[in-house]
């Protein structure tokens, strides 16, 4: 390296290029630039890291939601089979489920074929007692559904856990909602014939009184052909 070259590096960083470059002088120039250079690197390293971890939290909450979102189906799905409504509800290609009660009341009565009738009917009984103690029965799904899901709270974050909660409230009503609505469906069909044939309830003129005969003697039937009461 020449004089010149010398003089140019000390002007370069900040030195007296007036003066003769020393050894010690040059040493300590490429010491400063080797750690410029370091921490440059360092920085850039350490943004890698962090960033890496960042993309890596994030990629294991989105994996463990879709754990919970399927094991949530399959534990909604347990209870459909459970209370017996996979037996008369149907599912269209849109997913949603649905119910023809004139297909099960004719002339004024509940009539199920013998595996519906024993499949709800221990079903509606389940579904009673479970939704009598609503706490009870979401906490068990909250443990079903991470247990499914092969996942425990201590791995969840807080947004997960309020989210998971929030989903497995919805997912409780609207199994008691499925329940309820076939009970309600097949009294409404039992009130729908007896209106178009009110010979069968007697001598009533006030319709306040007509209307909760309807009501109670449909669904009193529904309740004995169910084996449980109906779902409020």
């Amino acid at each position: 390296m020449t004089e010149a070259d010398r003089r140019a590096l000390l002007r370069l960083a900040g030195g007296d290029s007036s003066r003769r470059a020393t050894t010690d002088d040059l040493q300590g120039l490429l010491l400063q630039v080797v750690f410029a250079l370091l921490m440059v690197f360092m920085i850039a390293y350490f943004i890698f890291v962090e960033t890496s971890k960042k993309e890596r939290a994030e990629e294991i909450m989105e994996v463990n939601r879709q754990k919970l979102v399927l094991a949530l189906e399959k534990v909604a799905e347990d209870h459909r089979v459970k209370y017996g409504l996979n037996a008369l509800m149907t599912q269209g290609t849109d997913g949603r489920r649905s119910f023809d009660a004139d297909e099960h009341v004719k002339g004024g009565k509940i009539e199920l074929a013998p595996a519906a009738k024993a499949a709800f009917s221990s079903g509606s009984a389940a579904a009673y007692s479970d939704y009598s103690d609503s706490a009870s029965l979401a906490a068990n799904w909250k443990t079903n559904v991470l247990s499914e899901a092969g996942l425990s709270e201590s791995v969840l974050t807080d947004d997960q856990l309020a989210w998971l909660d929030g989903e497995v409230a919805r997912g409780v009503e609207e199994v008691r909602l499925d329940a309820r609505g076939v009970q309600r469906a097949l009294a409404a069909r039992l009130q729908r014939q007896w209106i178009e044939d009110p010979s069968s309830l007697g001598e009533i003129s006030d319709p306040g009184a007509l209307a909760d005969a309807l009501r109670s003697k449909s669904l009193r039937l529904v309740a004995e052909a169910t084996g449980a009461e109906v779902l409020p």
